[in-house]
């Protein structure tokens, strides 16, 4: 079992729970090297070395062991998350959604409608604007358990996990509609940011990739039917 100490509570409580240990490991040793008569007069003078030295020893370790936790937090945060824009990588959507198991779920692909010429036209840093802005929007209207990753340039998966394909279809359409009426702010002057969308029933873990697929040619049905809409796949 992996100790993780977070915050400096658990680094007090660390601290505390291995100076009680220390203690009570003095106190049985004394038992057993001295006569009953005189542990009781080393009890206190014993208790007080033993705290003088455990305590600001295991504070210390506590200390570090809260460090190595921040650490371990950003290294898998570096590993699992995209740089640019937050959501998750590739990898870590597929980790995370075999994690699942076989709950059924709603699959949403998201593309940014003209990208390239919005890039063209306003250059890549106001690209990179529009894609934060995108999960920015996408994240901030969906639930804690939703997965939401970055597959790729402009392109964008979620998972709804416990949702029917119906609930599936009105949160795109939502998502859809909250990112038509958000533009993108980009040096003071507003910018609209649109996206297609193409939505599919997941039945289990092992049907993910089969999705991927169907949710992309609904994707793209959406983009040949006129863009900034919903289609079914």
């Amino acid at each position: 079992m992996q100790l993780r100490l977070k915050h400096m509570r658990d680094v007090r409580v660390f601290a505390a729970a291995i100076t009680a240990v220390a203690l009570a490991g003095n106190f049985a040793l004394q038992s057993l090297m001295y006569p009953a008569d005189v542990v009781g007069g080393l009890r206190f003078s014993g208790s007080i070395i033993t705290v003088a030295l455990a305590l600001p020893i295991s504070f210390f370790v506590g200390l570090r062991l809260r460090d190595i936790y921040r650490l371990t937090v950003s290294l898998e945060a570096a590993r699992d998350r995209d740089p640019l824009t937050g959501a998750l990588t590739r990898p870590a959507f597929h980790r995370c959604a075999a994690e699942l198991g076989g709950v059924p779920a709603t699959l949403i692909v998201a593309d940014i409608d003209h990208f390239k010429g919005f890039n063209d036209r306003l250059g890549h840093l106001a690209g990179d604007a529009a894609l934060r802005h995108v999960v920015e929007v996408l994240g901030r209207n969906s639930r804690k358990e939703d997965l939401l990753a970055r597959f790729g340039g402009e392109e964008f998966l979620m998972l709804l996990p416990g949702t029917t394909p119906g609930e599936g279809q009105r949160v795109a359409e939502r998502l859809c509609a909250r990112l038509r009426n958000n533009p993108v702010l980009i040096d003071g002057a507003e910018h609209p940011v649109t996206a297609s969308f193409g939505v599919t029933e997941v039945k289990t873990a092992q049907d993910l990739g089969a999705a991927i697929g169907r949710a992309d040619a609904a994707l793209y049905a959406a983009k040949r039917g006129g863009r900034d809409r919903v289609c079914k796949g």
